[in-house]
């Protein structure tokens, strides 16, 4: 079982780690002489609640809906836009075979573009049983350097066509697959289910609002050399393991570096540091602050919540669990929620309004490509299927 990998640092309150611990008062020790605490009490602060519009509610009818959707196999006419086709294919290159070019049996939506351009539109007007031979080109940017703006040619088999129904709304409907009775009922519920997801989501804005604004005026001065080598070395090896895993699909060293948005080795391991460091000037605040203000993790409330992950993930022993997840995870989880809501309640709320989902499309697309970016730094765990699906596909 490989260790959990260091994510975001706080994220609604929850700090997700995987470090050796020794105990909150001993690291708080440790941690002071290279943290100047700022103003931590008083902090300003605002908060946007969205609000659910009719859009909202329908996108996730329309969810719901697609969930009951059934498809039904047609053998009576050539494929069209929307049909789900059942292929075959063998990708070459100048005559050869390439690596993830090939399936067999796989289901592809016609107008998805989920495959490189042409593939799709290519199979259109063909029918069952067709043999059909595509001519396409890989995309100049494709993460590929082998495929990249290569000239290749598609043997694509066509098994079947198939054609996807989607019920329509009714009380009947509703009745039957939810627990309510009518259309407006459930309707309700989604609406008051997104206010709820909405307000959730504006707390947990608030609460990073309040520790950037900490950190900001808190001052470290210094790490622990070794703690941030041994960290920075850990994510380092997670990320040749993650290149590595991509091998099989054909994708090298160099491609996966691109992936990730670097363009050497050197530069990988510049932003790794740069993250780690950022990741220790919140957890180092976050220690200070505890002890200073005497908040502790009491005992019994880590092994609940040790008890609670092992019946989740199914792990039998505790050496297991923190094999996984880090010898100090679970305290330090709940201690990060515990300094939030001091935090929280000693801050001052300023704004707090209520916008359009219109209004809040700018922010959340922001806030979720920050989110995205901080995730591929450190990501290092991909399933074959993922990387073989998007190197054939895009």
């Amino acid at each position: 079982m490989n260790k959990k990998r260091i994510g975001a640092i706080v994220l609604a309150g929850t700090m997700v780690l995987s470090l050796t611990g020794c105990g909150s008062n001993s690291k708080a020790k440790a941690y002071s002489k290279y943290v100047e605490l700022g103003d931590y009490k008083g902090i300003e602060y605002t908060k946007t609640v969205q609000e659910v519009t009719n859009d909202d509610i329908q996108s996730k009818v329309d969810s719901f809906l697609e969930g009951l959707a059934e498809t039904e196999e047609v053998s009576n006419r050539a494929v069209k836009d929307g049909d789900i086709v059942n292929i075959d294919y063998v990708g070459t290159k100048d005559g050869e075979a390439f690596d993830g070019g090939t399936a067999e049996g796989q289901d592809l939506t016609i107008g998805s573009g989920s495959f490189i351009e042409g593939f799709e539109e290519g199979l259109i007007g063909h029918k069952t049983g067709e043999e059909v031979s595509l001519d396409l080109k890989f995309p100049d940017e494709y993460p590929s350097e082998e495929l990249a703006g290569q000239e290749v040619n598609f043997a694509v088999t066509i098994n079947s066509i198939s054609v996807k129904t989607t019920p329509k709304l009714t009380d009947e409907l509703v009745k039957k697959n939810t627990d309510y009775d009518t259309v407006s009922a459930y309707k309700d519920s989604i609406e008051e289910d997104l206010k709820k997801q909405n307000e959730e989501s504006a707390e947990q804005a608030s609460q990073r609002d309040i520790f950037n604004k900490v950190v900001d005026n808190c001052k470290v001065t210094g790490y622990d050399e070794a703690e941030v080598k041994d960290l920075v070395d850990k994510e380092f090896e997670n990320f040749k393991q993650t290149a590595s895993s991509y091998e099989s699909m054909g994708y090298s060293y160099e491609d996966v570096l691109s992936m990730y948005g670097y363009t050497s080795e050197d530069e990988l391991k510049t932003g790794i540091t740069e993250y780690i460091k950022n990741y220790l000037n919140q957890k180092m605040i976050l220690y200070c602050i505890a002890d200073k203000e005497g908040i502790k993790v009491p005992s019994d409330e880590v092994e609940k919540m040790e008890e609670e992950y092992m019946t989740q993930s199914g792990v039998e022993n505790k050496e297991e669990l923190y094999e996984y997840y880090g010898d100090d995870y679970f305290e330090l989880a709940l201690l990060s929620e515990k300094v939030m809501d001091f935090l929280k309640n000693n801050a001052v709320l300023v704004d707090s309004t209520e916008e359009t989902s219109e209004d809040m499309t700018e922010q959340k697309d922001a806030t979720e490509a920050e989110k995205t970016s901080e995730d591929e730094t450190t990501e290092t765990e991909s399933t074959s299927e993922d990387a073989s699906t998007e190197k054939t596909e895009e």
